[in-house]
């Protein structure tokens, strides 16, 4: 690390250089593409040669497509540069060195052109914007003789691609951190990306060395490649050297999609497997499955922009689409990426890592998207949700929150099924300090993933004893869960609306005030005599009902709905119509607790004895007193209910037809806070006894005040 630093470091303070006449958000458009440029020198210097001579030998006999072959031959990669330069070479001609760098970019292969495309804006700009202004500017033989100076040796032979990879990053990072942007987006720390490969792969070592095996790996927001690099690494390093491995992936960002590329390139893959473009609106990969995914999607970005797109797909494809579940808060997408892995699960047997935030832990209500997708996940028939891993906070360049690691499998394997293993990774004991990079300050060390991949591979609950100020206590490290067991009924409870009644001259003058016993007087007819017809009409209805009303005057508080409607109706002469009750009942009633429950309708209330909750006609709800209890999925509802409700709500009842079914993962309740769920009698004998015990002490310090 301290070599990638030091490396990194000199690379970005080349931006000295260029601060007086470069904004600074501008400073990574001449870092990013010269450091590129350096590297693709370095892996072609022992070869440019051969090159040049092979060109200048085939260039008038050779058709384009057997050129490009013979020359991709002669340099020992499936890139090359034809030019007579290099950024060694252009720094030794001073007066030519405009031109002869526009010579210089245009001898490259068609391939590595299209990515340095991508760090100047864009095919219709061409490659000049990446040395013209530094030209303008006095600035590109210096920048230039910067880049090749010896602090910055990038031959493969003494940083390997991925530590190339890592400098990169370290650049992207700093680039991002000056423009104010967000970059941990754009790449993953390499300890987590092992840690995630070694989840991923450490159950599937007997299927991987079998003979001829071969395997496809995707990453739908691939940044610089780390990830797919790395997995391959692992694979072939340590499971099979003989394994074919096929990576994909799919990048937004132009710089971070440029530089993967380069790197499969200089590695001698098929470049062509990395896509620029949304994942989300535009996959270049669609009906394509593959055998293991792996990413670090953006954290809590929103996704507006994309809003209609997924919408019109989840409504129109449903399930046959990939957002067929449901779709999270539109202030965080992370969940949609991995909907859309879902998607490419291959029927023969995937594997997903990924890594989130909190929110799609426990984000959203039941019933809402983010609960319904993780039902979707977790619950039959997908059953996909594996195992989570809670790691520290501070892991990351771009951002100091805590992170989950979710691994996903559609076959597992019997003992797995229906259930999920929580492992809290969050202890000291998994990571080491390290020097601050950006917001990172601590990485998980080999022996933390050791022991995290081991405690996964065991898969049975797992403790450890740490020993704090003197005191010992035990940690719970891993603990395997039913699915069920973060499953829930949200029930509706509901208490009776009680209303009284008592008429003052205040009461009548407020419903005379009311839009609605206003708009009893007016009328929206257009023929001017029907329209005076109707509201001499209404003045009239007004008139009788405030005459009515005159005479409840006095009267002592009437504590019966029914009651007042029916004194109500003899002196009215008729019932009042439904909408006539609701204004009366709105502006004259007043809740009361004393009084009696009301009825939808005051005339049919039919006597009832014993609990409300027993009754075949239940009373109309109070909405101020509505309340909502999350019933675990395991625990018999009515029980609760005659446990946790009715002795301190004896008029409640439930409406189950508003029953909702949740899903969430308190992850750190689980391990620190979560404790069997108590009978609310219980609770309160708890606070009786605080509050003997704050009486207890309030008269010891009167007494020491004496």
């Amino acid at each position: 690390m301290e070599r990638h630093n030091e490396i990194s470091e000199f690379i970005w303070s080349i931006k000295e250089h260029i601060r007086d006449e470069y904004a600074e958000k501008d400073y990574e458009d001449v870092i990013l593409p010269f450091t590129l440029l350096r590297r693709i020198d370095c892996v072609l210097e022992e070869t440019h040669e051969k090159v040049v001579q092979a060109y200048d030998k085939f260039k008038d006999k050779a058709s384009s497509e057997v050129l490009d072959r013979l020359l991709k031959q002669a340099s020992g990669q499936n890139f090359y540069n034809k030019s007579d330069y290099t950024l060694v070479g252009l720094t030794k001609d001073i007066n030519n060195i405009g031109v002869n760098f526009e010579a210089y970019l245009n001898g490259f292969s068609e391939n590595i052109k299209d990515i340095l495309l991508n760090f100047s804006g864009g095919p219709e700009k061409g490659l000049s914007p990446i040395y013209e202004t530094l030209l303008r500017k006095d600035l590109l033989l210096i920048v230039t003789k910067e880049f090749v100076s010896s602090k910055i040796d990038l031959h493969p032979d003494k940083v390997s691609n991925h530590d190339m990879g890592t400098i990169f990053e370290i650049l992207i990072r700093k680039s991002k951190e000056t423009s104010n942007e967000k970059a941990g987006q754009y790449f993953t720390p390499r300890e987590i990306v092992k840690l995630m490969v070694n989840l991923v792969f450490v159950n599937e070592t007997d299927k991987l060395q079998k003979a001829g095996a071969g395997i496809n790996i995707y990453d739908p927001c691939c940044g610089t490649g780390g990830m797919l690099t790395t997995a391959k690494d692992y694979l072939q390093q340590n499971i099979n050297k003989n394994l074919d491995v096929w990576v994909y992936g799919q990048e937004i960002n132009e710089q971070t999609y440029a530089i993967a590329k380069s790197d499969l390139l200089i590695k001698g893959e098929n470049a062509e497997n990395i896509k620029h473009g949304n994942t989300i609106t535009k996959d270049k990969l669609i009906g394509k499955t593959f055998n293991y995914m792996l990413t670090n999607p953006p954290f809590g970005d929103d996704w507006k922009n994309m809003r209609e797109f997924v919408e019109d797909e989840s409504e129109e494809k449903g399930y046959n689409g990939r957002f067929g579940a449901g779709t999270p808060d539109v202030s965080d997408g992370s969940f949609l990426f991995l909907q859309h892995m879902i998607s490419k699960m291959n029927p023969q047997g995937s594997t997903i890592g990924i890594v989130f935030n909190g929110s799609p832990l426990f984000n959203g209500d039941a019933g809402s998207g983010w609960s319904d997708i993780r039902g979707w996940i977790m619950d039959e028939p997908s059953d996909l949700l594996d195992c989570i891993v809670a790691m520290p906070k501070d892991l990351f360049y771009g951002t100091g929150i805590g992170t989950y690691i979710w691994i996903l499998n559609n076959k597992k394997p019997a003992e797995r099924k229906n259930k999920v293993q929580l492992i809290n990774a969050m202890d000291s004991m998994f990571t080491k300090k390290i020097k601050s990079l950006g917001k990172k300050q601590y990485e998980i060390s080999e022996e933390g993933i050791s022991l995290i991949t081991e405690i996964y591979k065991a898969y049975k609950d797992y403790n450890i004893e740490v020993e704090e100020s003197g005191k010992k206590r035990t940690i719970e490290i891993s603990k395997i869960y039913d699915v069920t067991d973060f499953k829930y009924t949200k029930v509706t409870v509901e208490r009776p609306l009680r209303m009284a009644y008592e008429i003052t001259n205040e009461k009548i003058e407020t419903l005379k005030k009311h839009p609605k016993f206003i708009a009893l007087a007016t009328s929206k007819k257009k023929d001017k005599v029907k329209a005076e017809a109707d509201v001499a009409k209404g003045k009239a209805l007004q008139d009788k009902i405030i005459k009515v009303l005159e005479t409840f005057k006095g009267k002592a508080r009437e504590m019966n709905d029914g009651n007042f409607f029916t004194t109500f109706q003899k002196f009215f002469g008729g019932k009042p119509n439904k909408t006539l009750l609701k204004m009366l009942r709105d502006v004259l009633g007043e809740k009361d607790e004393q009084a009696e429950v009301v009825f939808e309708d005051p005339y049919n209330a039919h006597e009832q004895k014993g609990r409300i909750c027993d009754w075949d006609e239940k009373p109309m709800h109070d909405g101020d007193m509505r309340d909502n209890e999350s019933i675990k999925w395991k625990e018999n509802i009515d029980e609760y209910f005659e446990r946790n409700v009715l002795p301190f709500a004896t008029d409640a009842w439930m409406d189950r037809e508003k029953d909702k079914i949740g899903y969430e993962i308190p992850f750190t309740k689980f391990f620190y806070e979560y404790k069997p769920m108590r009978d609310l009698s219980l609770i309160m004998k708890d606070i009786e006894d605080l509050e003997e015990q704050t009486e207890d002490l309030l008269k010891v310090i009167k007494e020491v005040a004496k």
